[in-house]
């Protein structure tokens, strides 16, 4: 089961990405706020809440969240136990807290603001927060 569900977590973090990176590029180019819109960034913002719904299974089942003596200096530990969920959870509620204010603009160009900078924060904070293959010990890869 903690295969599974760790891989279709990091399977599923480009999907994440991929819409959340849709709907910034959308903020920035569309002159109207249409349905189109407001369906990229609604999906956009579900898709994190998956993630989070299967990384919070995976907080608790998961080898790599480890609370034993001194975990804090160990750095696969620490990421996975503090760092990760922190970025993550801070990440995604500025995401949401972004939908939700730009849906209460009178404006597109309100709407379309509100989209892109709350959003651009949440993937910047998402992007430095991933186990990337490339941060050495922390046992990430690319799927």
């Amino acid at each position: 089961m903690n295969n599974i569900l760790a891989h279709a977590h990091s399977g599923l973090r480009w999907v994440a990405l991929i819409l959340l990176l849709l709907a910034i590029v959308n903020s920035l180019t569309a002159r109207t706020y249409e349905k189109k819109h407001k369906m990229i960034n609604l999906f956009a913002m579900v898709s994190l809440h998956v993630q989070l719904l299967i990384g919070f299974i995976l907080y608790f089942i998961s080898s790599k969240v480890q609370f034993t003596e001194g975990w804090m200096k160990v750095p696969m530990y620490r990421f996975y136990g503090m760092e990760h969920l922190l970025g993550m959870i801070i990440a995604i509620v500025l995401v949401t807290i972004g939908r939700r204010l730009a849906e209460k603009q009178t404006t597109d160009e309100a709407k379309h603001k509100k989209i892109r900078t709350w959003y651009t924060i949440g993937f910047v904070l998402i992007l430095a927060s991933i186990p990337w293959p490339f941060r050495d010990g922390l046992g990430g890869g690319w799927f």
